[in-house]
C-alpha cells in the first residue's frame, strides 16, 4: 500500500487534470447507469404496491375477459362451502370538473363483502385509525354519492371532508361529497395516491351499470383442498374465468422488466465507453513511466507487484468514480423519473411513482459494474507494465510501439468476433429476453474496437502522398505516427466507434421507427374524426358509446362513412393482446394494413364475410401463431375458433391485436354496440380539416347531448400518437448525447499518450528547427485521421448495429419490426458536428507537447 500510494496516487494527483478527465467520465457513466435502473424501479415499486394494495388477500379472482359480470354471480358463489367472502369491485378512470385534465381510479367496493380482503381503515386527516372505523365506511352505504379519496388527490382538488367535488363519466356528471382521506398505504397507493373509493352501489348508478361488477374477488375459507379451484370453475358461467389476483401485475411486470433490461443495456454503454477513458489514462502511465518500471523491476519489485500497482488504480478510479456518480445519479434520477414513468405509462401500465428509494440492491450492482468495468480496462496496460525488462533502465528513449504480429493477430480476433455476431443474432430469446442478441452487440463493438490498429494503420500507410498534398509535411508525418501507434490505440478508438456506432444506429432506428410508425399511422389509423367515450383508453375500452349517440351518428349516414369498432383486453395465455372488432368493407374504402404476410386484395372478402382473423406481427411474434394457424378465444361468452388469413403490422405498445368482422361478431337482433366509431367524409374534394372541426363541434352540440366523449379529428390522433413516439426516444437521446462525451474525452487521454510517447521526437523537431505551429498542425492531423478511422468505422458498425437492434432486439423484446430506413442528411450534417468535438478534445494534449522546453528534455534524455 506506500507503495501504490508513493507510485500511483502522487503521480496521479501531479497530474490531477487528465485524473479528473477521467473520472467525470466515469463517474457519468455510473450516474446514468444508476440514475437509469432507480428510476425503472421507482416506476416499478409503484406499479407493485398499487397491485398488491388492490390484491390485498384475495386467493382468486372471478372474471369475464373482455366484458362485465352480472352482479347475481355473488350469491352463488357466497354459497360456495369453500368461500369465506365474494367482494363484487367496479372501477373506472373519471376527471373532477376542479381538476381537468388528471385522470383518477374511481374504485366501488361493498364494505361489508370486502372487509376479510383489504385494510378498511380511514382518517379525515390522511392518517389511519382504528375507533370508529366500520361507522366511518358504513356511511358510504347510508348516504349515496360520498366517497373517500387519496391524500394527493384530495390535495389536488384543494378541498377537505365535508366538501363535494364533481366527477365527469361518460354517463354525465354527478356531485360528490368527500368524507375523508385514505391513509398514505393500503388502496392509496394505487396510482401514486389519485384514487379514490365509494360504495359500490352508487358507482353502479353513477355509471349506469346496476346489476354489473368488473370482478368479484374471492377469499377461501381456512382448509380449503387444493380441488377448490376446480370445483368454483364448475359453478362458473361460459365464457367466465377464475384467475389467480396476481395475474395483472406479473403481465404489468414482464413488460416493465423489458423495458428496463433494454434501457439498462443503453445506459451501460456510457460505462462501456467510460472504460476506455480508464484504459488510455493506466495506458498513459505506464508509458509515461516505463523507465520508472524498469527501475522498480531492476531493484526486486515483482511483475505481480507491477501489475497489481495498475489494476489497483483502475480499482481506485472505479470506486472514485462510482462514490462521484452516486450525488450525481441522485440528481439525475429526480429528472429521469418523470421521463421514464410517462413512458412506462404510455407504452406499458400506468405507473405514477411517488418515492425514490436507494436499493442497496441496485447499489451494489452499480458498484460492481462500475469498478468490474474499470479493473477490466485496467488490465491490459498492467499486463504490459508488468512485461517491462529491468534493462530498460538504461536506454535511451522509449521503447518502439509498433507489433504487427500482435496488430495482425488483432485483426484476425476481429474478425472472429465479428463473425460471430450473425450466429447470436439467429439464436431464440430466453423467456422474452433477447440475451444472445445484447451479446451480438458486444461482440460487435469488440470486434471493431480490436480492427481499429490494422485500420490507422492502412489509414496512414496508404495515403502518402495525398496527405503530403493536402497539409504539407505535418500531416505526412501525422499519418506516419498513426501507421506506427501501435495496439494501444485499439481500445481508446473503440471509445469512438462505440459512441459513433450508437449515434448512427439511433439515427437509423429512429429514422425507421418513425417512418414505419408514419405510414402505420396515415393507412391503418386513417379517419376524419374518431369519437369514443371519455377516458376510453383508460377504461380499457369497457363503456360503450351510448345508443342516442350511435343512433344520432346514424342519421349522417349520407354524408360520411361511419366504421364502427369495439375493442376488448384480453390475454392470449400470459401475454396481453387487443381484440378488434370493425367494419371491414368501410375500412378497406378508406384504409390499408401493412401487410407483412397474405395479399389485402385476396383476404378482404373473406374477412369481410367474417372466414377469418387478421393478427398484427406483434401477436404473431409472441404466439408463434402465423397464417394458416387457427385462432382460439372467448368474448364475452363467445367462443371463437378462426383461421389466420394475414399478418400485418401494427405499433401498439401493449401487446398485439387481431381483427375481426364486427357484423358477425354482434349477436344477431342485438342493439349495436359501438366501442367508438371513426367518421371518413365521402366528399373529399374541399377543404377537409375546416370541415372536420365543423362536423367536430356538430358532434359535440347535437349527438352528445350531456355525455362525456372524446371527438378528436384525425389529424390531431395522428400527431399525438407521433409525439408520443418522439417522446418515448428521448431518454434515449440523452444517453446517447453523454456517451459521445464521454467518447471525446477518451479520444484527448489517447493524443496525450502518443504526444507522451514521442515527447523526445517532438522536441528533436523543434530543436532542429520545426516550428511550434508546424508540430501543432501534425498533431491536430493526427487527431483527424483517428477521428476519421473510428467515425468511418463507427458509421459501419452502427449500420450493422441497426440492423440488430431492428431485427432481433425490438422484435424479441416487443414482437415488432419496421422498415429499414437511414437518414443519410442527418447523419452527413452530424458528421462535421462528431469530428469538431473530437477535435476540441484534443487541445489539452498538443499543449501538453510543449510543456517541457526542448533543451532540458533532450539534455535529460
Amino acid at each position: 500500500m506506500r507503495l501504490f500510494v508513493w507510485f500511483s496516487l502522487r503521480h496521479n494527483w501531479r497530474h490531477r487534470r487528465r485524473l479528473l478527465a477521467v473520472l467525470v467520465g466515469l463517474s457519468l457513466g455510473a450516474a446514468v447507469f444508476t440514475s437509469v435502473r432507480l428510476a425503472i424501479d421507482a416506476s416499478l415499486d409503484s406499479f407493485n404496491r398499487g397491485m398488491d394494495a388492490v390484491s390485498g388477500g384475495v386467493d382468486w379472482t372471478v372474471m369475464q375477459p373482455g366484458g362485465r359480470l352480472p352482479e347475481a354471480l355473488v350469491a352463488r358463489l357466497l354459497r360456495q362451502p369453500t368461500v369465506r367472502t365474494a367482494a363484487p369491485v367496479l372501477a373506472s378512470y373519471v376527471e373532477a370538473t376542479a381538476d381537468p385534465g388528471r385522470s383518477f381510479l374511481l374504485i366501488g367496493f361493498d364494505p361489508i363483502l370486502d372487509r376479510p380482503l383489504r385494510p378498511w381503515d380511514r382518517s379525515p386527516g390522511g392518517r389511519g385509525r382504528d375507533d370508529g372505523a366500520s361507522l366511518d365506511w358504513m356511511e358510504l352505504i347510508r348516504t349515496p354519492y360520498t366517497l373517500i379519496a387519496g391524500p394527493r388527490l384530495s390535495a389536488a382538488w384543494g378541498i377537505g371532508p365535508g366538501q363535494s367535488v364533481t366527477l365527469e363519466h361518460l354517463q354525465g356528471n354527478r356531485r360528490f361529497k368527500l368524507i375523508g382521506t385514505l391513509p398514505d398505504s393500503g388502496l392509496a397507493l394505487m396510482d401514486g395516491g389519485l384514487v379514490a373509493v365509494t360504495d359500490i352501489a352508487t358507482m353502479q348508478e353513477f355509471c349506469r351499470l346496476q346489476g354489473w361488477v368488473d370482478r368479484i374477488d374471492l377469499k377461501l375459507r381456512p382448509g380449503a383442498g387444493a380441488d377448490a379451484p376446480a370445483a368454483l370453475r364448475r359453478v362458473l358461467p361460459p365464457g367466465v374465468e377464475l384467475v389467480p389476483p396476481n395475474a395483472a401485475r406479473d403481465t404489468g411486470n414482464l413488460m416493465i422488466q423489458a423495458y428496463q433490461l433494454n434501457l439498462s443495456v443503453l445506459s451501460f454503454v456510457s460505462l462501456f465507453v467510460g472504460m476506455f477513458l480508464v484504459y488510455s489514462l493506466i495506458a498513459l502511465n505506464a508509458a509515461s513511466r516505463r523507465r520508472e518500471l524498469a527501475i522498480l523491476s531492476s531493484i526486486g519489485a515483482s511483475p505481480r507487484t507491477l501489475f497489481a500497482l495498475f489494476v489497483g488504480e483502475g480499482a481506485l478510479l472505479g470506486t472514485c468514480g462510482w462514490l462521484a456518480g452516486i450525488p450525481l445519479g441522485a440528481f439525475m434520477v429526480r429528472r429521469l423519473l418523470g421521463g421514464v414513468s410517462a413512458t412506462i405509462s404510455l407504452l406499458f401500465a400506468r405507473v405514477r411513482p411517488d418515492r425514490l428509494t436507494l436499493s442497496p440492491k441496485e447499489l451494489l450492482l452499480s458498484f460492481l459494474v462500475t469498478v468490474g468495468v474499470a479493473v477490466l480496462a485496467a488490465y491490459q496496460p498492467a499486463r504490459e507494465a508488468m512485461a517491462v525488462a529491468p534493462r530498460e533502465a538504461m536506454e535511451q528513449g522509449p521503447a518502439s510501439a509498433r507489433r504487427p504480429r500482435l496488430i495482425t493477430a488483432l485483426a484476425w480476433s476481429a474478425l472472429a468476433l465479428i463473425g460471430l455476431v450473425w450466429p447470436l443474432c439467429r439464436l431464440p430469446s430466453l423467456a422474452g429476453v433477447p440475451l444472445f442478441g445484447y451479446l451480438a452487440i458486444f461482440s460487435l463493438f469488440a470486434g471493431f474496437a480490436l480492427v481499429a490498429p490494422a485500420a490507422l494503420r492502412l489509414l496512414g500507410r496508404v495515403p502518402a502522398p495525398v496527405l503530403r498534398r493536402l497539409g504539407g509535411q505535418p500531416a505526412f508525418l501525422a499519418g506516419r505516427a498513426i501507421r506506427d501507434a501501435g495496439a494501444k490505440t485499439a481500445i481508446s478508438v473503440g471509445a469512438l466507434i462505440t459512441a459513433v456506432a450508437l449515434f448512427v444506429a439511433l439515427v437509423v432506428m429512429v429514422n425507421s421507427f418513425r417512418g414505419t410508425v408514419a405510414a402505420w399511422v396515415d393507412q391503418t389509423v386513417s379517419g376524419d374524426l374518431f369519437v369514443r367515450a371519455a377516458k376510453a383508453g383508460d377504461n380499457e375500452y369497457r363503456d360503450p358509446l351510448p345508443e342516442a349517440v350511435v343512433n344520432g351518428l346514424k342519421g349522417w349516414s349520407d354524408q360520411v362513412d361511419l366504421l364502427p369498432y369495439r375493442r376488448f383486453h384480453l390475454n392470449y395465455g400470459s401475454r396481453p393482446y387487443q381484440f378488434e372488432v370493425l367494419d371491414f368493407e368501410v375500412f378497406f374504402r378508406h384504409g390499408r394494413f401493412l401487410m407483412l404476410d397474405g395479399e389485402q386484395e385476396a383476404i378482404t372478402e373473406p374477412l369481410a364475410r367474417g372466414e377469418g382473423v387478421l393478427v398484427s406481427e406483434v401477436f404473431a411474434n409472441q404466439t408463434g401463431l402465423g397464417v394458416g394457424d387457427r385462432f382460439q378465444t372467448q368474448v364475452e361468452g363467445e367462443a371463437l375458433d378462426l383461421p389466420i388469413l394475414g399478418r400485418f403490422r401494427d405499433y401498439r405498445t401493449r401487446g398485439g391485436v387481431v381483427y375481426y368482422a364486427l357484423q358477425h361478431f354482434q349477436q344477431p337482433g342485438a342493439s349495436d354496440r359501438w366501442g367508438g366509431v371513426r367518421l371518413f367524409f365521402k366528399d373529399r374534394a374541399e377543404d377537409l380539416d375546416g370541415r372536420t372541426e365543423q362536423l367536430r363541434r356538430r358532434v359535440l352540440d347535437e349527438v352528445a347531448r350531456g355525455y362525456q366523449l372524446e371527438v378528436t379529428s384525425g389529424m390531431a390522433l395522428r400527431r399525438e400518437i407521433l409525439r408520443i413516439f418522439d417522446q418515448t426516444f428521448a431518454i434515449t437521446t440523452v444517453l446517447l448525447l453523454i456517451a459521445l462525451i464521454i467518447a471525446a474525452l477518451g479520444i484527448s487521454t489517447t493524443l496525450m499518450v502518443l504526444v507522451l510517447e514521442r515527447r523526445t521526437q517532438l522536441n528533436t523537431l523543434l530543436a532542429i528547427g520545426a516550428a511550434k505551429s508546424q508540430v501543432r498542425r501534425m498533431l491536430l492531423w493526427e487527431a483527424l485521421l483517428i477521428v476519421i478511422a473510428g467515425s468511418l468505422l463507427g458509421l459501419l458498425c452502427g449500420l450493422v448495429l441497426a440492423v440488430i437492434l431492428i431485427e432481433v432486439i425490438n422484435r424479441q423484446s416487443f414482437g415488432w419490426t419496421f422498415l429499414f430506413l437511414v437518414d443519410w442528411p442527418a447523419l452527413l450534417a452530424a458528421f462535421p458536428i462528431i469530428v469538431g468535438a473530437a477535435l476540441t478534445a484534443v487541445l489539452p494534449a498538443v499543449r501538453s507537447a510543449f510543456t517541457v522546453p526542448p533543451a532540458m528534455l533532450l539534455r535529460e534524455e
